[in-house]
This record gives C-alpha cells, sequence and structure tokens, in this order.
C-alpha cells in the first residue's frame, strides 16, 4: 500500500511540475482535481499529494525525493512560496533528498548555491520586492518553484511582475478552492486570467463576480482579474 501511495505521489509532483514549471506566452497553470488518499503529513492540493504546510516553518522551501518505477526524482515543497518581507527576508532550502543539489535562480542568474548536500541547507536573503523563480537539480533532474516576495511596494512594480506574483499567490493555494482549473498571465488582457470550471458557472446567481470578489480578496496588491468559465483539460 506504501509503495502505491508513493507511486501516486510521484506522478502527482510530475504533473505539478508540467504545469507550473513551464511558460509560454500566456504563462499558464492548469489541473483537473481528482481524490487521492495521502499518507500522513502530506495533504491533497489539486492532484498532488504534499508535505502538510503545518509541519514546515515560514519561508521554507523542503527538498525530498519520491519514488516511482524508473527510480527516485526530487520534489519540492512548497512549489509556490509567497513571503512578506515586512516579516523577514530569509528563505532557507532544506535539502532532506538523498543526493546533493544546486540550487539557484532560474531567471536572472544572480545567486547560486553549489553542492548542497542531503540534511544541510542553505539561506537565500531576498532584498528586493518582486518576483523569483527557483531550479533545484541533481546529476539527473530538476525542479522549479516560484517566490513571491510582497512588502508596501507591492503595486508601484509593473503590471507583469505583479501578475506572475499573483499567480504564485493563487497557485500557494491550488486544490483548496472549488472551480479554480488554471491561473493565467501574459495573454490579450493584463493581469491575470483565471480560468473556473464550467459546471461552477450555475452554482451562483453572479458567479463571475463571485469568483472575481474571492481572488481579489486573496492578493494582497492590485492586479487586474478576469474570469473565464471553460472545461478543465483532461490528463490522460
Amino acid at each position: 500500500m506504501k509503495t502505491r501511495l508513493l507511486i501516486i505521489i510521484a506522478f502527482a509532483a510530475f504533473i505539478s511540475y508540467v504545469f507550473f514549471a513551464l511558460y509560454s506566452t500566456n504563462d499558464s497553470m492548469q489541473h483537473e482535481i481528482s481524490p487521492l488518499g495521502c499518507e500522513e503529513k502530506y495533504i491533497q492540493r489539486g492532484n498532488g499529494c504534499y508535505l502538510d504546510p503545518a509541519f514546515i516553518e515560514a519561508n521554507t522551501i523542503i527538498i525530498y525525493d519520491v519514488v516511482e518505477i524508473s527510480g527516485t526524482r526530487l520534489a519540492v515543497t512548497p512549489s509556490q512560496l509567497v513571503m512578506n518581507l515586512t516579516d523577514g527576508n530569509a528563505v532557507t532550502f532544506v535539502n532532506d533528498g538523498l543526493t546533493s543539489v544546486n540550487i539557484f535562480d532560474n531567471a536572472k542568474g544572480i545567486w547560486y548555491f553549489d553542492n548542497v548536500r542531503p540534511s544541510s541547507q542553505r539561506t537565500l536573503i531576498v532584498n528586493e520586492t518582486g518576483f523569483y523563480e527557483s531550479l533545484i537539480q541533481n546529476s539527473l533532474r530538476g525542479q522549479q518553484g516560484r517566490i513571491a516576495a510582497l512588502s508596501e511596494d507591492t503595486n508601484s512594480l509593473p503590471v507583469g511582475i505583479r501578475a506572475k506574483m499573483a499567480q504564485t499567490v493563487i497557485g500557494s493555494h491550488f486544490g483548496e478552492n472549488d472551480g479554480l482549473i488554471s491561473v493565467g498571465a501574459g495573454g490579450l488582457n493584463p493581469g491575470i486570467t483565471i480560468g473556473i470550471d464550467k459546471k461552477f458557472q450555475d452554482k451562483y446567481d453572479d458567479a463571475e463576480r463571485f469568483y472575481y470578489e474571492k481572488y481579489s480578496n486573496m492578493i494582497p496588491f492590485d492586479i487586474p482579474i478576469t474570469i473565464e468559465f471553460s472545461k478543465p483539460i483532461e490528463l490522460q
């Protein structure tokens, strides 16, 4: 039973990697949610089983391994980290995996942690409000992550940066919200476009307004929001 659950976790983590790590002109994240049986200390987020945040210290990213038929692979949680610089500017990467990893800035290449061994950690000091992308790699595989560093200056950032930060905010709660299937940025509409499963459109008298207000309240800064209803992508 344990092996089967580990396989499920590995598959779900892979799907999460595909949709959260690959960006295009319409930078989006899409999931179809189905129930999973997660092990102790794990909770379901979308189609994945992730370490329960209750067991993770604030502003901490855990690197660990999941088992699949072909062997083991890297996993990272949370993959979407939201921090407020007024509460502290340090992000701690903890390597709970079986292999040494390199951790680096995947966007600007301005920081790099080399050869982070198992049972060790590194601390990143975030000096500016904004959006950051990380890549964690061992000799075989890699995992990407996002960091949104908020402050009182967030609203002064360009709308494109705030859109990526808003994606990260919503992505950090993915799977907790009924109907949410995608969060996109960089398309024709400024800001973000939030995709809601079409079957939820008739759940409320004014579903578009309901979801607009819901996500406006979730994002602690100004960003244009467009709500769209559509069918979720089915994962084969």
